[in-house]
C-alpha cells in the first residue's frame, strides 16, 4: 500500500470513529441556580483565591485538586484568573460538593392494556382444477378474519429508582483574608449546580457540573434553569481540556541524558 492509500485509510478510520463517538455521547440533565449581590459591592473583582468551604476538607487531596482545575477553567470562560497572593484577590471562592444519601423514587405511570380480538372470517369462491379428470370446480374456502388489537382501557403500574442528587456548589465572597476575620464578608455570587439520576459516578459528573455553571457565574437566574449538556459539547471539552493543560505544565521536564 502506498502512501497516499495509508493516509487516505487512516483518515476515513479517523472519521469513522469520531462518528462513533458523536453517536456515542451522553445528555446529561443539571438544574441550575444562580443568584448574585444586587448591590454590587466589587464590580471590577475578577482575580480570586479557592478554598472549600468545609474547612476539614484536604486541599491535597486528589479529588479536591482535579475538582478545582476544572472549576478554574471554567472561571477563565468568564475572564476571571487565580491570584498569585491569596490576600490580594479580589474575592474568595468557597467550593462545595458531594453526593446526598441515595433515596428512593416511587413513580406511578399509567399503561394501556390491549385484548386481541379476531374479526369475523369470510367464504371464498375458487376455481380448482382437478389433476385427474381435468374438469373445473368450483369451491367455497373459510377465510378466517384478521386478528386485531383494540385498547380496552389503562392500568396503573409503580416504576421503583434509586435517586442520586450529586451537587457542585460555587459561592464567592468579598476576600477579607488579611482582616484577621474581624469583617463579616458579603457574598458576591453564588452558583449551585445538581443532578439527580441514578449514576453515583461523581467524578463523572463534577466537570459537566463545572461546564453547566459556566455561563451563570456571576449572574442573577431568577429561577432554576435547566441545562442540558452532552460529553462531547464544546464547553465540556473546554472544561475537560483546561485540567489537561494543567496536568501538563505541573509535568517536570525529563532529565536530560
Amino acid at each position: 500500500m502506498n502512501s497516499k492509500a495509508k493516509i487516505f485509510c487512516r483518515a476515513v478510520a479517523g472519521l469513522a470513529l469520531a462518528l462513533f463517538l458523536h453517536g456515542c455521547s451522553t445528555t446529561y440533565e443539571m438544574q441550575v441556580d444562580a443568584i448574585k449581590n444586587p448591590v454590587p459591592v466589587a464590580p471590577d473583582a475578577d482575580s480570586y483565591v479557592i478554598v472549600p468551604r468545609d474547612p476539614s476538607v484536604d486541599t491535597n487531596d486528589l479529588r479536591y485538586k482535579e475538582t478545582v482545575n476544572w472549576i478554574k477553567t471554567a472561571l477563565s470562560a468568564k475572564g476571571m484568573y487565580e491570584a498569585l497572593d491569596p490576600l490580594e484577590a479580589d474575592m474568595v471562592i468557597e467550593v462545595d460538593y458531594g453526593m446526598e444519601a441515595p433515596r428512593q423514587e416511587v413513580t406511578v405511570v399509567e399503561e394501556p392494556v390491549y385484548r386481541t380480538r379476531r374479526e369475523p372470517g369470510t367464504y371464498v369462491t375458487r376455481s380448482v382444477r382437478d389433476p385427474e379428470t381435468g374438469k373445473v370446480q368450483t369451491i367455497r374456502i373459510y377465510v378466517p378474519g384478521r386478528a386485531v388489537s383494540e385498547l380496552i382501557g389503562y392500568q396503573e403500574r409503580a416504576i421503583t429508582r434509586i435517586v442520586n442528587e450529586k451537587y457542585l456548589v460555587l459561592t464567592a465572597k468579598e476576600n477579607t483574608l488579611g482582616e484577621g476575620g474581624d469583617k463579616a464578608a458579603q457574598e458576591l455570587w453564588s452558583v449551585t449546580v445538581t443532578n439527580e439520576d441514578e449514576s453515583n459516578d461523581l467524578r463523572e459528573y463534577l466537570p459537566i457540573m463545572a461546564s453547566a455553571a459556566t455561563d451563570y457565574i456571576g449572574e442573577d437566574t431568577q429561577d432554576g434553569k435547566t441545562v442540558r449538556l452532552k460529553s462531547d459539547d464544546e464547553v465540556v471539552a473546554f472544561v475537560k481540556k483546561g485540567l489537561a493543560k494543567e496536568r501538563l505544565e505541573n509535568t517536570p521536564p525529563p532529565a536530560s541524558l
